[in-house]
């Protein structure tokens, strides 16, 4: 048990990774402490109880009393087919009568609770607890499309010495990090939920490379004109096209991550920090900036006929992410 001033958290499961702690069953979840039900924590097999219990107890649930067997056509009661069959005279009557005239009914006696005997040792004594709060949308292929998930407390990174001393569930106020692959699929899927496409548009986006580019209208709209050369027919092909160009695009952020690394992209960096809490607010602040970058709004300027802009085109800068996350 690990004991805070607003809790307690109590396991069964001793190993902390392999088989035995992914496939481990908590018969915790089976106990009442001073009458309670714990409640489930973000941490495997870590449970939640109010504090260091007096009294443990296990619902018994009642057995079985009055077994009997009812005629199911009263009318048909006699001496030799008795309304009533008590389950210890059932021999007496043959198999095939008891299953076509007869049902069986019980009563039930309440359930009880029965203290049970278990010996709670606390491993750790907090004069504070941090509530580990970390939860990110994020996006990645699954099953061959695209799924929306939750990154969590239980998904962040921790030094495997912290891992080896403290348990799990008091890791939040410890140094912790999101690997590449989450930053992207969250910075991912922020942009895909907060871009303004008036002005930028996602250009590519994959679960290996992602970029955005900005739209600038332009002060003329221009007219071209185009030909299909990959039509499937001559005729397609050979017939001129025109299209209306009312923007200009430019890069404004590219991406892939650590575990893709693919090529023409920049890799997004980790996420370090000394907490769970300042790990949110370094994901946060990142998320802001980038936010605020592709979402700026750019005109061609009027004085100079569109041959240059109003404000500055500036592209999202992963070394800004890096420097947030190395900030102590």
């Amino acid at each position: 048990m690990v004991e805070t001033p607003e809790c307690c958290f109590i396991t069964d499961q001793v190993k902390t990774s392999g088989y035995d702690y992914e496939y481990h069953h908590s018969k915790i979840e089976d106990l009442y402490f001073d009458g309670k039900k714990p409640t489930r924590t973000f941490a495997r097999n870590w449970m939640r109880i109010d504090r260091v219990p007096n009294l443990v107890e296990m619902r018994i649930s009642g057995c079985r009393t009055n077994e009997r067997y009812v005629l199911t056509e009263p009318d048909l009661a006699s001496d030799k087919l008795p309304n009533v069959i008590s389950k210890e005279d059932k021999e007496n009557y043959q198999y095939n009568i008891l299953e076509t005239l007869y049902e069986y009914k019980y009563d039930r006696l309440p359930d009880r609770m029965e203290p049970v005997d278990v010996e709670i040792q606390t491993v750790i004594k907090m004069d504070k607890y941090v509530e580990p709060s970390l939860e990110f949308e994020a996006i990645h292929k699954f099953n061959y499309s695209d799924a929306v998930y939750k990154i969590t407390s239980a998904d962040v990174g921790h030094q495997l010495f912290d891992k080896i001393i403290f348990p799990e569930i008091c890791l939040a106020d410890r140094p912790c990090s999101l690997a590449s692959k989450q930053v992207y699929d969250i910075t991912r899927q922020h942009v895909l939920s907060h871009i303004n496409n008036s002005v930028a548009d996602i250009s590519s986006n994959y679960d290996f490379c992602f970029a955005v580019k900005k739209k600038v209208p332009k002060i003329a709209p221009e007219t071209i004109t185009y030909q299909n050369y990959f039509a499937r027919t001559k005729k397609e092909r050979l017939k001129v096209k025109t299209t209306v160009v009312s923007f200009t695009s430019h890069d404004i952020f590219q991406m892939t991550h650590a575990q893709e690394n693919y090529k023409g992209y920049t890799a997004i960096p980790a996420m370090y920090a000394n907490s769970e809490a300042e790990l949110t607010e370094k994901m946060n602040e990142w998320l802001t900036y980038l936010m605020s970058m592709i979402n700026a709004p750019l005109e061609e300027c009027t004085h100079c006929n569109g041959t240059g802009l109003r404000g500055e085109i500036a592209r999202a800068e992963h070394s800004v992410l890096k420097s947030i996350s190395d900030r102590k």
